[in-house]
């Protein structure tokens, strides 16, 4: 059986020396090296615990926002159910029609239709035919 040599300190690989461990570190005594490879060691345990903190906090924003969501999700659905349980009468008062109710209820597009909807009276709406009369009966006179 072939017997192996005694490894001193001073041979093996440290964090703050070079890979190998056979270079010796003539000017770096040994409390010194002690106290390099201590602060690396603080330095990747510092690190590990930042990440790891950031990751549960991140974690934690995530569930906040997924249960503000539902709970979002779940007023729009209530007062969609109120407008449904309304009589024809009573939403024309409103003045929406049961087409009209996602739209008025979610503050998004909903199917990717928006619809156009004015709070103006008859008076104040242009009319769609924007021909003029006058140029119209001019030359039937």
């Amino acid at each position: 059986m072939m017997t192996r040599p005694i490894h001193h300190f001073d041979s093996l690989t440290t964090e703050a020396g070079p890979a190998g461990g056979n270079s010796l570190m003539s000017d770096v005594s040994y409390n010194e090296r002690r106290l390099l490879e201590m602060r690396a060691r603080y330095s990747r345990a510092a690190m590990v615990g930042n990440a790891l903190t950031d990751s549960i906090l991140w974690v934690g924003r995530l569930f906040k926002r997924l249960a503000a969501a539902i709970k979002e999700d779940f007023k729009v659905r209530a007062a969609e159910e109120q407008l449904h349980r309304m009589s024809d009468r009573e939403l024309a008062d409103l003045g929406l029609c049961r087409a009209d109710i996602p739209f008025a209820v979610r503050k998004h597009e909903v199917e990717g239709v928006e619809p156009a909807i004015d709070n103006h009276y008859a008076a104040d709406v242009a009319a769609a035919n924007r021909n003029n009369p006058a140029i119209f009966w001019a030359g039937r006179a």
